[in-house]
């Protein structure tokens, strides 16, 4: 969290007592870890009342947001209506809205990163209407346009990206949140990289190489070098793309399940995949997905399926490819697929009906959930 977005220790009308950091980390956990039924409205009182616990819970949940999305999502959403519903006076000056800013942003990340996509775009709009309300609006508001332009690169809406994302770069700049500004280019290389522009992104990612903001945060290395990789890849390059993706992995915590680990894992199937290592690729999407059903990101468990199937029919193990496609389509069914999608899943459904997979069928509803998201 940049520190122009934090709250100034200001006295209470409530006389709540100023807490330590140490203390109020110490109470922010010890509120996470009572079950959510087993939270009564004194519990609430006690801990979401004191802006310094409060403050201390988003710090820990926006660490999680890519761990344990899920989580996230239900611890935010639970304190947001607390928030907006309670009569408590929360702080002294503008520390309610600035609450029902940060937990709406993470809800609405959490959300995203779940797939959930509409609901992220009224997360992010509840996001908005808080920090608009506070008195240094614009980290909280920035934060919340780089939301709305991850979501903007999933959703294939790269032209909006190429035009809104130098704008957010310059403002993290002004704002001095230098960690938010190499996001922002790292996304912006993101788009680059599927605008087909791939010199111009490895300019960029290299440059982030370098920054002090991506050496001294981990995640953020391990996905500069899960992008490198990545364009690697695509200009042909699989060795020095998987030594990209093998070195990321290492700077990611061993035993630790997240969205970052679960995607390389993915790429690393790929790169084994194209290198004609069938098996070691299928057991590398397996451990992909076994990460994302951990995540509960119920969309890339059923992708997942898809590519292992496809893995499958081409080591000729066609009856345990169609158990992974049939795997794959009640999830599928229940996403809201465009024509083209829906006539591939069709086809692909209709083709498991006679025991004989459509392999074009599958490419291609493949190929649509990926650019899906």
């Amino acid at each position: 969290m940049s520190l122009s977005a934090k709250i100034l220790p200001f006295p209470s009308r409530r006389e709540t007592p100023c807490l330590s950091p140490r203390d109020a980390a110490t109470a922010a956990r010890g509120y996470l870890e009572i079950p959510r039924d087993a939270r009564s409205d004194n519990h609430r009182d006690q801990f979401l009342g004191s802006p310094d616990v409060l403050l201390a819970i988003c710090s820990i949940l926006s660490r999680q947001r890519d761990l344990a999305p899920l989580m996230v999502l239900e611890q935010a959403t639970d304190i947001y209506r607390w928030i907006s519903q309670s009569q408590f006076e929360l702080g002294l000056f503008d520390e309610r809205d600035y609450f029902l800013g940060e937990t709406g942003l993470l809800a609405g990340v959490a959300s995203r990163h779940l797939g959930r996509r509409e609901e992220a775009l009224l997360w992010l709009d509840r996001a908005e209407a808080g920090f608009r309300h506070t008195m240094n609006p614009a980290p909280g508001l920035a934060n919340v346009a780089y939301a709305r332009l991850a979501l903007r690169l999933e959703m294939c809406r790269y032209q909006d990206v190429l035009e809104l994302a130098p704008s957010l770069v310059a403002s993290f700049e002004k704002l001095r949140m230098g960690l938010e500004r190499s996001k922002c280019r790292l996304l912006l290389a993101m788009t680059l990289n599927q605008t087909g522009q791939h010199q111009v992104a490895i300019e960029i990612i290299n440059q982030l190489r370098e920054e002090k903001e991506t050496r001294a945060d981990s995640q953020l290395a391990a996905r500069v070098l899960a992008e490198l990789g990545d364009l690697q890849q695509l200009e042909g390059q699989l060795a020095p793309a998987m030594s990209a993706f093998q070195e990321a992995l290492s700077l990611l915590g061993r035993d630790e399940v997240s969205l970052a680990k679960a995607d390389l894992k993915l790429y690393v199937g790929g790169i084994q995949k194209a290198l004609g290592s069938l098996p070691e690729a299928a057991e590398a999407f397996r451990d992909a997905q076994r990460d994302y059903e951990a995540l509960g990101m119920q969309a890339l468990v059923a992708y997942t399926h898809l590519v292992i199937g496809e893995t499958l029919l081409e080591m000729n193990r066609e009856r345990e490819a169609q158990w992974e496609i049939l795997a794959a389509l009640p999830a599928i069914e229940e996403m809201r697929l465009v024509p083209e999608g829906f006539a591939a899943f069709a086809l692909l459904r209709e083709s498991l009906s006679r025991r004989k997979p459509d392999v074009d069928a599958l490419q291609r509803l493949r190929a649509h959930l990926q650019a899906k998201g």
